[in-house]
């Protein structure tokens, strides 16, 4: 067949495009991860959170004519 590679050759040469593919995808979201955090360790969710919870706090001081 014209194929002179040993088999345990053929399978590196087969599997290695999906290890990497595999390894590309899990850095990447480690890498995504990692950029949704601050610097204090909190998530953009918590910092969006509190964000919404000190503007409500102030619309509802505002309404009760406290400055």
């Amino acid at each position: 067949m014209g194929n002179d590679a040993p088999w345990y050759v053929n399978l590196i040469v087969s599997f290695l495009p999906l290890v990497l593919g595999c390894g590309a995808i899990a850095w990447h979201g480690r890498q995504v991860r990692r950029s949704m955090t601050t610097k204090d360790g909190r998530s953009l969710a918590q910092v969006f959170d509190n964000l919404t919870q000190e503007i409500k706090r102030g619309n509802d001081l505002r309404e009760n004519g406290k400055p």
